[in-house]
């Protein structure tokens, strides 16, 4: 079948020499056979390469989001004791209901437990240092703790105040936290998604300017599918991961 198309330009080749020349039907009829093989051939390589570029997004989605995940877990676990940071009125509505929403995983939270998230983390660092004084035989021990907050989209970036690090220029992330009853497990609820004006590809937008946008989409694509129609998100990711925390280095 690969051949034809090569066989219909060698028949197009030997008209022109041919003094005789071909006729209109032989001409619509050539052209029919070459359309009928062509047109095929070329919807399959555009479906094709429509679905290499979705796995391609999709995977650097998810190797993004696994790297601001690793982020996380070694802001905590670099720390000589963590808290949670910030209060639960602070945390974006939006936010909260698109980790509630029926698309993002069935009680991804749930409506008991959004009044226990917070927008951040604060860090503590215990370390000591020893010194000798000129009047002191043996060394003195001086402690030094420092705190530092994190968080996603910081506007004031400073020593104490600081995002967590991701890819933001091609990326949109937020995210919330909670502990439990214990403090010996961190839940994290994670919104990753691709940064732009994006277009719709596949019937999904493709890329976000904020987390209203996500919501929109979200809504949207409920408002389209059917009740039970799960279908998966292509370009926003949504997910729910818990860390032991009882491993915490103590200064």
């Amino acid at each position: 079948m690969s051949a034809q198309p090569f066989a219909f330009i060698y028949y197009i080749f030997n008209m022109t020499r041919n003094e005789k020349g071909a006729s209109l039907v032989e001409l619509l009829t050539a052209t029919a056979i070459f359309l009928a093989i062509i047109l095929p051939l070329s919807s399959y390589y555009i479906s094709s390469i429509s679905l290499y570029d979705q796995t391609r997004v999709e995977t650097d989605l998810q190797n993004e989001t696994d790297f601001l995940l690793s982020t996380i877990l070694n802001t905590v676990q670099d720390a000589s004791y963590f808290e949670l940071d910030g209060n639960t009125t602070d945390v974006d509505s939006d936010l909260l209901s698109i980790f509630s929403h029926d698309l993002a995983g069935q009680n991804l939270l749930p409506v008991s437990e959004k009044a226990s998230v917070h927008p951040g983390i604060k860090r503590y660092n215990l370390q000591r240092e020893y010194y000798k004084a000129d009047d002191q035989a043996d060394d003195i021990q001086k402690t030094i703790l420092t705190r530092i907050s994190y968080g996603f989209n910081v506007s004031d970036k400073n020593d104490v105040q600081k995002s967590f690090e991701y890819n933001s220029s091609s990326y949109l992330a937020d995210g919330i936290f909670a502990l439990d009853e214990e403090k010996q497990v961190l839940t994290v609820y994670l919104l990753v998604a691709p940064k732009g004006n994006g277009t719709i590809q596949n019937g999904q937008k493709s890329a976000f300017l904020n987390v209203a946008e996500v919501l929109n989409e979200l809504d949207r694509l409920r408002s389209e599918r059917a009740p039970n129609d799960k279908a998966p998100l292509h370009f926003i990711r949504i997910i729910k991961t818990s860390f032991a925390v009882t491993n915490l280095k103590r200064g």
